[in-house]
């Protein structure tokens, strides 16, 4: 007999053998698979997943992303194998006449084949020196240093004879600020007495005026207002040929004068002109139809006559002033993109474009109007002798960018020659001998150069030759 079959355990179930032994074996197969399950949710602890479903899902492999993939792939080809629905003939509604015809006009705007004018061709008569004013601007601005870095280089006094309408108090205090003792002003009492070769100054008060460098006071405005007025009294008795204005602040100024608005209107109102401004360079020339206007107010300020004359003035500004034998001007909307054909503005169909149309300018060439968005970014600018503009920053600021400190602001249709520097009082550098004097040397020399260019204009269409009558 065997030691194992002695020594085995006897077993205390009943059913021993073959079937004790496979109901011990279905029971221990039923506590692995409790075990193993997860329980559902929502079901409590007793409800188990088979463990045959999970190494089922596991093989086909599902919650995998292999699986997932198959899924997809599966739905695709289900999509793929549904029937679809019969293409259709979409046809594009045909565009009204009118949107057709303001496409070619916007085409033909920027196919134009135009070029700046050629500059007047004529022998130059020899004209006296002109006698040119200029004004202070705010005493406590950089008016007087730009003017006094200016004329001190005595090479310019070949070229006019210059007269600064202050004081020679106020004018001392700004030469001690700069410490600048090599420069003199031949100090008069009128206008009379000013002398060739010298830089004049006309004591137009005596008062000892209070002045603190940098900061735009009550008094500052107010007396750079009697400088104007006095300039203006010189140039209405024709002792002087043109005005150049330092700069002031216009707020200071309203304070004791009502309704104050800046330099252009307030001499388009003592010499009763119709007037434009105008900001040139060597590179670049514009004028705006409104001046300083609030934005808020632009568009309701903005008439169809006004455009039209600013058109004229500019054209005629441009013959006259800047020597242009048949000038060039491109004429910009109001909106973006020029109301996008009505869909963001009517103003260009309703008024711009028929002021275009009116415009009296006989030997010039007027287009418009153009997108102002991209005009100065794709260089259209350099094809034109001017840019006109709706408002103020809608040129300015492409000019400023492109010629600040170069450029000068100069006042069309004043029976005065004006100019000014393109650059304001710069409270923050008064006093500190930092200021650039380069806008305001270029402006004194446009006024010689626009005072010359006047006379010249004049001399040649005095007696033009009338056409004679073709004889029959």
């Amino acid at each position: 007999m065997s030691d194992n079959k002695e020594n085995a355990p006897k077993s205390e179930n009943k059913g021993e053998g073959r079937e004790g032994n496979n109901r011990n074996r279905n029971r221990n197969r039923n506590r692995n698979r409790n075990r193993n399950r997860k329980p559902k949710e929502g079901d409590g602890n007793d409800s188990k997943e088979p463990k045959e479903k999970e190494v089922a899902d596991k093989k086909n492999g599902e919650g995998t992303p292999e699986g997932k993939g198959r899924n997809k792939n599966r739905n695709r080809n289900r999509n793929r194998n549904k029937q679809k629905a019969p293409a259709k003939d979409v046809k594009a509604t045909p565009i009204s006449e009118d949107d057709a015809n303001l496409l070619k006009e916007r085409a033909d705007l920027f196919n134009d084949d135009i070029s700046r004018s050629e500059a007047q061709d004529a022998q130059l008569p020899v004209f006296e020196k002109p006698t040119i004013g200029i004004t202070c601007g705010d005493l406590n601005g950089i008016g007087f240093e730009v003017i006094i870095k200016t004329l001190e280089n005595k090479e310019l006094l070949d070229l006019c004879t210059p007269v600064v309408f202050a004081s020679s108090k106020v004018a001392s205090y700004h030469k001690n600020a700069l410490n600048n003792k090599e420069f003199n002003f031949f100090i008069c009492d009128d206008i009379d007495s000013i002398k060739d070769k010298k830089a004049n100054l006309v004591n137009v008060w005596d008062d000892n005026v209070e002045l603190n460098l940098g900061s735009p006071t009550d008094v500052s405005g107010s007396y750079a207002l009697k400088s104007i007025d006095a300039a203006i009294e010189a140039a209405k008795a024709g002792k002087i040929d043109a005005i150049v204005t330092a700069p002031i602040n216009k707020h200071n100024i309203a304070a004791s004068a009502e309704g104050f608005s800046g330099h252009t209107g307030y001499l388009a109102n003592a010499f009763s002109d119709e007037v434009l401004m105008i900001l040139a360079s060597q590179q670049l020339k514009v004028a705006t139809v409104t001046g300083h206007v609030p934005v808020s107010k632009i568009a309701e300020s903005l008439m169809e006559e006004k455009i039209t004359k600013s058109i004229e003035l500019l054209a005629k500004s441009l013959k006259r002033d800047f020597g242009c034998v048949k000038p060039s001007i491109a004429v910009l909307g109001l909106n973006p993109h020029a109301g996008e054909m009505g869909t963001i503005g009517s103003e260009e169909a309703e008024i711009i474009k028929p002021a275009i149309e009116k415009a009296d300018v006989k030997g010039a060439i007027v287009r418009g109007p153009y997108p102002a968005d991209g005009f100065f970014g794709q260089g259209y600018d350099q094809k034109f002798d001017a840019v006109l503009g709706m408002y103020h920053d809608q040129v300015l600021v492409p000019f400023k960018a492109l010629a600040m400190g170069s450029g000068t602001n100069y006042t069309a249709g004043l029976t005065i020659v004006r100019t000014s520097p393109d650059h304001g009082t710069a409270m923050h550098l008064a006093g500190k001998n930092k200021a650039d004097e380069s806008s305001f040397r270029t402006s004194l020399f446009t006024a010689i150069d626009i005072v010359n260019s006047r006379k010249v204009y004049d001399e040649i269409t005095a007696n033009p030759l009338k056409k004679q009558k073709e004889k029959r």
